[in-house]
């Protein structure tokens, strides 16, 4: 069911450069298949993380875009073969994450949000809900749904206290990992809202520094934010940014029996 107040965000303005030359939209990269009155039909990279979503009790989302993204909103439209009701941000300029999502700030005043990429695939398919529960439940401010990583080095590794839920660093495709997982997907109160929205406003005055999402998670550990992570111990993090990693999702998600199925073969639990 809905949950008053929740919204969710995709952030879907990247220009893709890790799969160039490829052209096209990588939101739209067919991943698996979705049942449609009983017939399947090819699934589309970013419908993966927006029912996931749904799942979780969202049914009101913002999805950024670039102005070359075009394709993306003419495949969701208005988002109701997702049982979702959609809006569009435009980020005119690459400007970074932090800023693509900061665009929505004007329409979140006390809402919580969920946050989840379009170019990644995320299990168990319970996850947005679970999180969601678990950010109520722990009163946080941030909540960080955080998956196993293979490959540590080139996404986001956190570092969470012994005992507790408590996060005590995110780092950025490090050289050594200090962990061998990754955040995945997110939610937040709106003292996070309010946080990034000064974080944002303060980077965009030295236009030569990158703005990175692990910063805006630090800067609320640092300010002492109520930032808590949820490990998903048996779940499954795929980030589709790369050929070889589509290659491995649709070898993980397209086997024949999970095709006549109908279904995604993730694990029940996590």
């Amino acid at each position: 069911m809905p949950v008053a107040g929740r919204f969710g965000i995709v952030p879907a303005a990247g220009v893709g450069a890790r799969l160039s030359p490829y052209r096209a939209p990588k939101e739209l990269i067919q991943i698996g298949y979705r049942s449609v009155e009983g017939r399947l039909l090819p699934k589309a990279a970013i419908e993966h993380i927006m029912t996931a979503m749904r799942a979780g009790g969202v049914d009101r989302a913002f999805v950024v875009l670039s102005p070359a993204k075009w394709d993306v909103f003419r495949y969701l439209g208005c988002g109701e073969q997702l049982g979702m009701d959609l809006a569009y941000l435009c980020q005119e300029a690459a400007l970074g994450m932090p800023h693509a999502l900061d665009l929505a700030t004007p329409f979140l005043t006390g809402r919580t949000v969920g946050l989840g990429m379009p170019d990644t695939i995320v299990a168990p398919d319970d996850c947005f809900a679970r999180l969601f529960d678990f950010h109520d439940a722990t009163k946080a401010d941030l909540s960080l749904g955080v998956f196993p990583a293979p490959e540590p080095h080139a996404l986001a590794p956190v570092v969470i206290e012994p005992g507790s839920h408590r996060v005590l660093a995110i780092v950025d495709k490090p050289e050594d990992p200090p962990a061998a997982n990754t955040w995945g997907i997110a939610a937040w109160s709106p003292v996070f809202t309010e946080l990034l929205h000064g974080f944002v406003t303060t980077a965009l005055r030295e236009p030569e520094r990158e703005l990175l999402l692990s910063d805006v998670f630090m800067a609320a550990v640092t300010a002492g934010l109520r930032v808590h992570a949820l490990a998903f111990e048996s779940g499954e993090y795929h980030d589709i940014g790369n050929p070889a990693a589509v290659m491995r999702v649709r070898a993980r998600l397209e086997t024949i029996g999970s095709v006549l199925a109908g279904r995604q073969p993730w694990p029940a639990q996590a």
